[in-house]
């Protein structure tokens, strides 16, 4: 057996040491940067509104899709099988149940009220010339086939989903999405 001569074990020590408290690389703990035209999106919970960047914000819907697949006889007398898929659907606008989208680049803000006794949030969408659109959220696509639609952001580093219908014997989170700002204002620039 061949043992490492002591400035030998010494030298891979320190190297070692070096590799775990050295710092990270620029950019490797780098928060998500806020996309064009400064989306946020408030919070309503208890303590109060909370206001934060809208990061990777997605309109999500399910589509439910049926496949007829061949079958051995001795699994189906018909030799066939209905096997049924919920295919996860996200984009950045509203898309409504006849398929038609309300894209988020030509939305000013949508405001979700929860009714504090039913099961179906109702948005209302503020177009970025005015017009207003208010829908319920079983208006939406894939509301009535497949799981509940609904809003995904990245809030503070993890991916979060706010459901727009609430499933059967639950009630609303207590921290809820009540306003998407979508075309803010830039920023003021300082004096030159």
């Amino acid at each position: 057996m061949i043992h490492p001569r002591p400035q030998q074990w010494f030298v891979g020590v320190l190297l070692c040491g070096g590799l775990l408290t050295a710092p990270a690389l620029p950019g490797a703990e780098r928060p998500s940067r806020v996309p064009r035209g400064n989306p946020t999106l408030v919070l309503d919970s208890p303590g109060g509104e909370r206001t934060i960047p809208a990061v990777d914000l997605a309109f999500v819907s399910y589509e439910r899709i049926y496949y007829r697949r061949g079958a051995p006889r001795s699994e189906e007398a018909t030799g066939q099988r209905l096997d049924v898929e919920d295919r996860r659907r996200e984009c950045r606008c509203v898309r409504l149940d006849d398929s038609s989208k309300l894209k988020f680049s030509k939305v000013r803000q949508i405001e979700i009220n929860y009714p504090p006794e039913g099961r179906v949030a109702h948005l209302r969408v503020t177009l970025f010339d005015g017009r207003v659109r208010e829908l319920g959220a079983d208006s939406l696509f894939g509301a009535t086939d497949s799981f509940a639609p609904r809003f995904a952001v990245r809030v503070d580093g993890e991916v979060r989903e706010f459901l727009l219908i609430l499933p059967e014997r639950e009630t609303w989170p207590e921290e809820k999405l009540v306003r998407l700002l979508l075309k803010r204002p830039p920023p003021p620039r300082g004096r030159r």
